[in-house]
């Protein structure tokens, strides 16, 4: 998905958030802007708890007629709402504009997998089933249960550990051929990338699941994850060029009168 967003963003935009990704690398382990992606996924010290609830926004719908609770508001949609307005604000700190840019290209990726935009509420679960995580297969050659399953694309990113950069590089052109961006038709609205991930959840991966992820499932599941990657890649990039060129638009002087203000 990141290697995709690098691709098709503009040189403008690719240059600031290369900048903006750099200013974190001094204090903390170094990651160029397509690998910062992982960076949330390492984060396992008890400081970065409250970023946990930002890979997901657990849009809950029941199988048997439960009520359904609201969903926590520290979510992925938050964490992009929010990445989007530090680094759209000249007045932000550098340190701020770094974990900035490292959410965004992360949680974009994560909202674009049905199963971290949805969770079953059910007589069995009735505080949801952890967006799948609690929903065991039958044995199969991919994951133990519905999450991972999905996390790894039913088996199309479950062939390697480590994957090299011109590996990335491949893959992503490749999808990027069967998945063409466009980029001036795309929507900036995480919340309906959100709707648009647990409508697929909901239909898709539970409604036709029966706990059996047999071949058909397999092959439909690896469709969706290209799309969807291919998706996310192509929004990503829109959603930087955008950032970017509202950011070269502000005056420092507007931030210099502020601190004169306070």
């Amino acid at each position: 998905m990141a290697q995709i967003a690098y691709d098709q963003m503009s040189p403008e935009a690719r240059q600031f958030f290369k900048q903006e990704n750099n200013l974190l690398n001094h204090k903390h382990k170094a990651y160029g802007l397509v690998n910062s992606a992982v960076w949330m996924d390492q984060l396992y010290a008890a400081q970065y708890k409250s970023l946990r609830s930002m890979h997901y926004i657990d849009l809950p719908f029941t199988s048997d007629q439960m009520k359904l609770p609201p969903y926590a508001k520290n979510n992925a949609v938050f964490a992009i709402e929010q990445a989007d307005k530090v680094l759209s604000n000249f007045c932000s700190t550098d340190l701020d504009k770094a974990i900035s840019v490292r959410i965004l290209w992360h949680v974009v990726g994560d909202i674009h997998q049905p199963l971290h935009a949805a969770t079953c509420i059910s007589s069995v679960y009735p505080f949801g089933d952890r967006g799948g995580n609690l929903v065991i297969l039958q044995k199969n050659s991919v994951a133990r249960n519905l999450h991972a399953y999905w996390d790894k694309g039913a088996g199309f990113l479950n062939q390697k550990t480590h994957y090299r950069q011109q590996d990335i590089k491949k893959m992503a052109k490749k999808i990027q051929q069967q998945f063409p961006c466009h980029l001036q038709s795309m929507t900036l609205d995480p919340m309906s990338w959100a709707k648009e991930s647990h409508e697929i959840a909901v239909k898709i991966a539970y409604g036709t699941l029966h706990n059996n992820a047999d071949e058909k499932y397999q092959q439909t599941v690896q469709r969706i994850s290209l799309e969807r990657i291919a998706i996310a890649g192509c929004r990503l990039a829109a959603l930087s060029d955008h950032i970017a060129m509202h950011y070269a638009s502000k005056d420092i002087t507007s931030c210099r009168a502020l601190r004169d203000i306070s």
